[in-house]
């Protein structure tokens, strides 16, 4: 659709601080940049809306010893501004909500120009979506590239700590989750419910990785929309098996499964799942968890969760 075509322009600003090393995995990832942003975004269609985002970010670096200092960004966010779909404006597939979340993954690069200024260089993708929260949501997907001016505050007083990390205590634990969410089928279908159980057998391997694997239960209304129009017996249980890795740091973890079913009463759903998203340890024990289960990288409903250890050796 020509509604999508064009050239898109952007301005970013964003506030950041250079990690000293203070806890042991800032050391384990050769001392990040964290902070957070604002962005704004002029779209080429008038019927998609100007969105403007507020996001957290982190930048790893990949060549710490480099003049050219190169990282791997991500930014996380919360996004607002668009032209909603609506009987006025049939033509936005992309966004039926006003509001929206924002994801970037990117390449970056500096080069410094001066005892307190680098000129920046970035590559990567963008991405807006409701999570499936209203139909439609096709979602925006974006590729495109920068270029700033960062200046550094004088150096902090504080140390780079340069203290050798710890050899990693290899463990394993039995975690199970549980979410809850709503979800749309169609455009002017009704709202459902959608749940999971899962249970899974995770172990750590190193201060940046712990594998997964396990058994999920969905409770998925929806299913109801495509077994109700073709008569199909009415089931909302699924059923699957899932692989995966977390990339750790410290308490939390960026999730990424993979998942094939055993039993799906959906028609349409293919025969594998995914899940992307985040969790955070507290107290060692209680996991609050935010991921996304889609279909070939579709969402199908945001997973509202809590998770708890169970055991661990």
């Amino acid at each position: 659709m020509r509604l999508f075509a064009g050239p898109v322009s952007f301005l970013n600003a964003r506030l950041g601080l250079k990690t000293r090393g203070q806890k042991e995995w800032q050391r384990v990832y050769n001392y990040p940049e964290i902070g957070i942003g604002l962005s704004r975004n002029y779209l080429t269609s008038k019927s998609l809306g100007n969105p403007t985002a507020v996001y957290s970010f982190i930048y790893l670096p990949l060549l710490p010893d480099s003049k050219l200092k190169l990282n791997l960004g991500t930014h996380l966010g919360f996004a607002w501004g668009f032209n909603p779909y609506n009987e006025q404006n049939k033509i936005n597939i992309a966004i039926r909500s006003k509001c929206s979340a924002y994801f970037s993954l990117n390449l970056n690069a500096s080069i410094k120009i001066g005892q307190n200024f680098d000129i920046l260089f970035a590559a990567g993708g963008y991405h807006y979506s409701n999570g499936n929260m209203k139909k439609p949501n096709k979602g925006i997907n974006m590729l495109g590239a920068e270029t700033g001016l960062r200046y550094s505050l004088p150096k902090s007083d504080t140390e780079l700590n340069t203290e050798s990390v710890e050899p990693i205590v290899k463990s394993s634990s039995v975690m199970v989750f549980t979410s809850w969410s709503v979800k749309y089928e169609a455009t002017y279908s009704r709202q459902y419910s959608a749940g999971t159980f899962s249970t899974g057998f995770y172990h750590t391997i190193s201060h940046k990785s712990r594998l997964s694997t396990g058994i999920d239960l969905f409770y998925d209304e929806g299913t109801l929309y495509f077994t109700d129009k073709e008569n199909l017996p009415k089931n909302t249980l699924a059923v699957g098996l899932f692989g995966g890795h977390e990339l750790t740091f410290n308490q939390l973890s960026i999730v990424a499964q993979l998942g094939i079913y055993l039993r799906n009463p959906s028609p349409n759903d293919p025969f594998y799942y995914e899940r992307l998203g985040l969790r955070y340890i507290i107290a060692k024990r209680i996991i609050p968890s935010l991921t996304l289960k889609a279909h070939e990288f579709k969402v199908d409903f945001i997973e509202w969760g809590l998770g708890f250890v169970l055991w661990k050796s």
